[in-house]
């Protein structure tokens, strides 16, 4: 196995250069694009400040498991079955 020797570099010599520069200019340039863009989408959205408070509409009944208790004393929900119709003969 072949071993480098250290060199000393002098401090006053090494610059990060173009190419550094231009990396994190191009950088900057995507983060500020992306960020308008964001703000874009964002206004895009239509938020109702009124209903902001109430609670989201659900498509069956409360149930034991759906309640705001945690710690309710059925930890099981029950369900309540309907009736099923006959066709007609």
């Amino acid at each position: 196995m072949t071993f480098l020797a250290p060199v000393e570099i002098d401090p006053n010599s090494v610059r990060p250069g173009w190419v550094a520069l231009l990396i994190v200019l191009a950088l900057a340039a995507v983060t500020v694009l992306l960020w308008r863009n964001m703000g874009k989408q964002l206004k895009k959205i239509d938020f109702d400040d009124a209903d902001a408070d109430a609670p989201a509409p659900s498509s069956g009944p409360a149930s034991p498991a759906s309640s705001a208790d945690p710690d309710a004393a059925d930890p099981i929900p029950t369900v309540a079955t309907t009736p099923t119709q006959s066709e007609p003969k």
